[in-house]
């Protein structure tokens, strides 16, 4: 069961022009930027209320699950809902012939699954389950 919208992963070209925008511009705060490998980003999440959103620039958007996109232009790319165990739900969803990207896996703070964007229209959803509310 879907609890609440957890994130809204958007790409952009520029990471520091937009943490300039969000911080400078509209005043939100910045998380640190968070430099990875696999897959080659640069992300920072900007917090406004509830919801995080997580600006991502790709060095190689083919290497990220923005190649599932039919669209890979920056703008919002995914969108994180929160449930409450993402094991049970993923595994329901493709029961229920949902189709999945990869499977299950663990990030830093949280665990999550990808549903492909044909599922819902273009639109990919990462389910999420934050590991300090489990």
């Amino acid at each position: 069961m879907i609890t609440a919208v957890d994130h809204i992963g958007i790409l952009v070209r520029d990471l520091d022009a937009a943490l300039a925008f969000y911080t400078q511009t509209l005043g939100l705060t910045a998380s640190p930027i968070e430099t990875r490998s696999e897959p080659p980003i640069r992300m920072a999440c900007v917090q406004v209320g509830p919801v995080r959103l997580e600006l991502i620039e790709a060095a190689d958007p083919a290497r990220t699950m923005i190649r599932y996109l039919p669209h890979q232009e920056p703008g919002i790319y995914h969108i994180g809902l929160r449930v409450a165990d993402v094991d049970t739900e993923f595994a329901a969803l493709q029961r229920d012939g949902v189709p999945g990207i990869d499977s299950v896996r663990d990030g830093d703070s949280m665990r999550v699954a990808f549903l492909h964007p044909d599922a819902a229209q273009g639109v990919m959803i990462e389910l999420v389950t934050r590991k300090d509310e489990t």
